[in-house]
């Protein structure tokens, strides 16, 4: 289990994911259509879409402060575009400061560009065939861990965060600058300006299994 050390505050079993940063530079961001074919009109609208606008203002923005030995998951959306994904956690005496996070990022849409941060020897980051399932795996000694990626037309995300195993509690799951806990590990992410916060989601068959990420 997770055990919180050093913060103060009763120990905890948590999973997080989290994100900073842009694209590397020289990544090429992609705007595709979705797999709906044969329609002009579905077509012609998500080869025109803007993949970074009308995400709400909850999720925008780095976290200020985030460093290595923090608590938990950090996810947000840069207002230049792509999202970043970040993972740390306090000293953990007896459990050899040893923390495997996992879980999964869903999209109607293609995920791509993916740049790891900071990956060490067992890390797993993925997309699955289809482009629409981002699953990761990382073994945190209390450093950072994480990833960069960018998503193309899509109503939403649905993410899913575990540590450990163990469902993340959501008081260490923080969504952008603003430090927003979403109501529900996992959770949606909707794509709309006036949304003030996330709503619950059903887990996707297959994404809450074990540490090792499935290939779908």
């Amino acid at each position: 289990m997770y055990i919180k050390s050093l913060t103060g505050l009763a120990a905890a079993v948590v999973t997080g994911v989290a994100g900073f940063g842009l694209p590397a530079a020289g990544a090429q961001r992609t705007t595709q259509p979705s797999s709906t074919s044969g329609n002009p009109a579905h077509q012609r609208s998500a080869a025109s879409c803007n993949t970074d606008a009308h995400w709400p203002a909850y999720v925008q923005g780095k976290p200020d402060g985030f460093d290595a030995g923090d608590d938990g998951a950090y996810l947000w959306h840069n207002p230049t575009g792509g999202w970043g994904l970040r993972f740390s956690h306090p000293d953990l005496p007896g459990k050899a400061n040893r923390v495997v996070f996992t879980g999964a990022i869903i999209s109607k849409g293609k995920i791509g560009n993916l740049v790891k941060v900071r990956d060490e020897k067992g890390d797993v980051v993925k997309v699955g065939p289809k482009g629409h399932t981002l699953r990761f795996r990382f073994v945190d000694y209390g450093g950072v861990d994480g990833v960069d990626f960018t998503t193309t037309c899509t109503p939403g995300l649905q993410v899913n965060l575990k540590a450990d195993k163990t469902t993340v509690q959501t008081e260490f799951v923080h969504l952008g600058d603003k430090n927003t806990h979403p109501g529900s590990d996992p959770f949606r992410i909707r794509r709309r300006d006036g949304d003030t916060g996330t709503v619950a989601a059903t887990p996707k068959a297959g994404t809450q299994k074990g540490a090792k990420p499935a290939a779908g």
